[in-house]
């Protein structure tokens, strides 16, 4: 109990205790939750972690015990011109495919254009730091990708998808984005070609050999499919 309008919800296929949804917030607040039994999270007392009704709460005879959530943004921070916000939930990220995403949490706001990864520090704690990803379309993408605006070339976010090899996809209305190597758009993935990486990333402790590698590993390369194409 407790959400306003839960959109995409998703298990962690490494973790499946952890079930997360995003909820589209009223006024000011979008957020993802980690959702647990019996647990409540907040509406329409509170959206996100703000009171936005308490004459709700004083009518009860019991509090609420609101379990706030994990990872969120103000309607302010995205989206500007629409002067709107509605979350996308996503995934955890658990593909080979690009290993320096591997095991973030993406999501995304439906008309904000923007996408986001949240990272979880130490693991199982519930406690995420976010960073919004910068989109770039694959050099050899087969079907052209505005690659001067490959933001605005997305549309609104729908969805994601997630397929048999945990690749993720994008659903938008302009038609269906995958996830690719971030060689495909030219970024340095220093996992991408390495040995030895069996699905477990380093420890964010790690030194990095070159600090604006740092900086690479949050970019996110997306490669456009027709949504024809995609299903022949």
């Amino acid at each position: 109990m407790g959400f306003r309008n839960p959109w995409r919800c998703s298990f962690d296929s490494e973790r499946p205790s952890y079930f997360l949804c995003a909820d589209v917030g009223q006024d000011r607040y979008e957020e993802v939750d980690i959702v647990t039994k019996g647990g409540n999270y907040g509406w329409p007392v509170y959206e996100g972690p703000f009171l936005y009704n308490s004459s709700v709460a004083n009518k009860s005879s019991n509090p609420i015990n609101a379990i706030f959530p994990a990872m969120a943004y103000n309607h302010s921070s995205v989206n500007r011109a629409e002067g709107s916000a509605a979350i996308t939930g996503g995934y955890f990220y658990r593909s080979m495919t690009d290993p320096c995403l591997y095991g973030r949490y993406l999501y995304a706001d439906m008309y904000g254009d923007e996408v986001w990864a949240g990272f979880e520090n130490p693991k199982g704690s519930g406690n995420f730091t976010t960073t919004q990803l910068r989109v770039e379309c694959a050099n050899d993408s087969p079907i052209h990708c505005n690659a001067a605006q490959p933001e605005s070339a997305l549309g609104f976010i729908f969805s994601f998808g997630q397929d048999n090899k945990k690749d993720i996809f994008l659903l938008s209305s302009n038609g269906v984005y995958r996830v690719v190597r971030p060689s495909r758009c030219s970024y340095t993935c220093y996992r991408e070609n390495g040995t030895g990486f069996t699905g477990h990333p380093p420890s964010s402790r790690s030194k990095l050999s070159n600090p604006l590698t740092l900086q690479l590993l949050l970019f996110h390369c997306i490669s456009f499919f027709e949504l024809l194409r995609f299903l022949l």
